[in-house]
């Protein structure tokens, strides 16, 4: 399935039927699987309830199974479909919490942004992401540097010193980008 968003082909009928034979078998779906299928269906904007459902129950059982990559690709998946299961959020962002140095800082920046497009209050993970991001963020992206922005908006939580790393990190660019211009 995550073929056909990656070549941006739309394919509906064909994530209904995904939807359909994956809910009869998702027990047998190891983390991977699971991660997988939750991006592609993000990835495709194709929204299957019942399956989201199954499948976020199906990762809550594999929780010692988990990548960090899983875990950012599931919680991202949800959040662009704006499907909330908080207790897969809340348990994520305890894995996060206490396994942050697994974490690429890119991958980091889109669970964060996960995290407040559904709602899903992860303080703790917050406060102590905001330190990595700070001393990180010439290797962001200026993607990622949005996300971690509006993650931190978006969960109305002070960070100062983050904020004003993101702001030198922007004038840089912005400075850099001018004198390649005017080159």
């Amino acid at each position: 399935a995550w073929a056909y968003p990656t070549a941006r082909h739309d394919a509906p009928a064909l994530f209904d039927s995904v939807a359909t034979v994956a809910a009869r078998q998702v027990g047998q779906l190891n983390a991977h699987n699971v991660a997988q299928l939750v991006w592609a269906f993000g990835e495709a904007r194709h929204s299957a309830p019942a399956l989201l459902d199954a499948l976020a129950g199906r990762f809550l059982s594999l929780s010692g199974r988990w990548t960090r990559k899983d875990c950012s690709d599931v919680a991202w998946g949800y959040a662009t479909l704006g499907h909330a299961v908080p207790e897969l959020h809340a348990a994520i962002a305890g894995f996060a919490s206490t396994s942050m140095n697994r974490f690429q800082v890119g991958d980091l920046a889109a669970l964060l942004w996960a995290f407040g497009k559904v709602g899903q209050e992860a303080v703790q993970l917050l406060d102590s992401a905001a330190p990595v991001f700070s001393a990180n963020v010439r290797t962001l992206a200026s993607e990622e540097l949005l996300q971690v922005a509006e993650a931190y908006v978006m969960a109305g939580r002070e960070a100062e010193e983050l904020f004003a790393a993101i702001r030198a990190e922007a004038e840089r660019r912005q400075a850099a980008l001018e004198r390649s211009s005017q080159a």
